[in-house]
C-alpha cells in the first residue's frame, strides 16, 4: 500500500506543474470591436510636377554680360529686367562711361525682360561672359501653371474624366485638394498610358520639377462599411484567404475567415461576413494561432 500511494503521489505532482506550464502557455490577447466608417473604393496613380509654361530669356544682341546676374530661385515680374546685356563695340568705345551725355542715344546697353512672372529655375551665364545672339541665359517658370503630370493605363480609363476631383500626397506626407485639368491627345504606344495634366485647387506650395507623388481618385461615391484595425486581419503566405480570430468567450478564439476590401487611415473594410458591434476581435497576440486556440484575455 506504501509503495501504491508513493507512486499515486509522485503522478499527481508530475500533472500539477504540467496543467500550471499549460496555463502559463496561453497566449496573452487584447481585443477590438468592429466599427462603421465611411470609405470608398479608391484609385491610385502615380504623376510628376512639372511647369508646362516656361519663358526662355535669350541674349538678342551679341556682347558681354553684365552684373549684377540673377540666381536660381529669384521671383521675377512679368516685364523686370532680368539680364543686362553690353555690345562688343560699346565696350570697345567705353561707352558705358558717356551714358550720361543726353546728346547720346546709344549707350551699348541692352535689357532682357522676363516674359511673364515666376521663379528663375536656371541661369546659364555669369557676369562677364560674352553671348552670342540668341544664346540662352536662364529660364523662368511660370508658377501659375504648376501642375501635375498624370499617366492612367487604358484599363483604368473609365475611372478618369477632366474636372474630377482627386487628392495629390507629396512624398512628405502632405496632402494637396486637386483637380484633373485637362487631357492630352497622345498615348504613349509602349505603356500604354494616357496622359492628363492635374492642377493644385487652392494655394500651390514651391515644388521642384519632376517631383514624384501620388494620385488618389475615388472610384466610388463614399458609402458606409465596418472597418476593423489592420493588425486584425490575418492572411496565408499567397495572400489568397483572409481571416480574423473572434473570442467565444474569454479563454477561447476562433478563426473566421473575412473577405477585406479598401483599407483607410489603418483600418480595412470587412465586405463579409458581418459582425456584430458585441463581437470580440483579436487585436493583438493573434499570430500564428490555431483554427480554435486557448488564449488569456487581457482587459486594458
Amino acid at each position: 500500500m506504501g509503495l501504491i500511494c508513493l507512486t499515486q503521489c509522485q503522478e499527481q505532482a508530475t500533472e500539477e506543474p504540467d496543467e500550471e506550464a499549460a496555463v502559463r502557455a496561453r497566449p496573452a490577447v487584447t481585443v477590438v470591436h468592429v466599427q462603421t466608417d465611411t470609405v470608398s473604393d479608391v484609385l491610385h496613380l502615380s504623376a510628376v510636377s512639372a511647369y508646362p509654361a516656361k519663358d526662355v530669356l535669350r541674349a538678342t544682341t551679341t556682347g558681354y554680360l553684365l552684373a549684377p546676374v540673377p540666381v536660381p530661385g529669384q521671383r521675377v515680374r512679368a516685364g523686370q529686367t532680368v539680364f543686362t546685356l553690353q555690345t562688343k563695340e560699346a565696350r570697345t568705345l567705353h561707352l558705358d562711361k558717356l551714358t550720361g551725355d543726353p546728346r547720346l542715344r546709344f549707350s551699348g546697353v541692352v535689357r532682357i525682360a522676363a516674359g511673364r512672372a515666376g521663379v528663375l529655375s536656371s541661369v546659364d551665364k555669369l557676369a562677364g561672359d560674352y553671348v552670342q545672339d540668341g544664346e540662352q541665359l536662364g529660364v523662368v517658370f511660370d508658377q501659375s501653371r504648376f501642375g501635375f503630370v498624370l499617366d492612367v493605363p487604358a484599363t483604368q480609363l473609365r475611372y478618369v474624366h477632366t474636372g474630377q476631383s482627386c487628392r495629390i500626397t507629396l512624398p512628405d506626407g502632405r496632402v494637396l485638394p486637386g483637380r484633373v485639368a485637362e487631357l492630352l491627345p497622345t498615348t504613349d504606344i509602349a505603356s500604354q498610358t494616357q496622359r492628363y495634366t492635374v492642377e493644385v485647387v487652392g494655394p500651390v506650395p514651391q515644388l521642384p520639377e519632376n517631383l514624384a507623388v501620388t494620385i488618389e481618385i475615388d472610384k466610388t461615391a463614399p458609402y458606409q462599411a465596418q472597418t476593423l484595425p489592420r493588425e486584425t486581419v490575418l492572411t496565408d503566405e499567397t495572400q489568397t484567404k483572409f481571416w480574423v480570430m473572434r473570442l467565444l468567450n474569454d479563454s477561447t478564439a476562433v478563426q473566421v475567415p473575412v473577405q477585406p476590401g479598401q483599407e483607410h487611415a489603418g483600418h480595412l473594410e470587412i465586405k463579409s461576413p458581418r459582425f456584430s458591434p458585441q463581437d470580440r476581435i483579436v487585436a493583438t497576440g493573434n499570430y500564428g494561432l490555431e483554427d480554435t486556440a486557448t488564449v488569456k484575455l487581457v482587459r486594458p
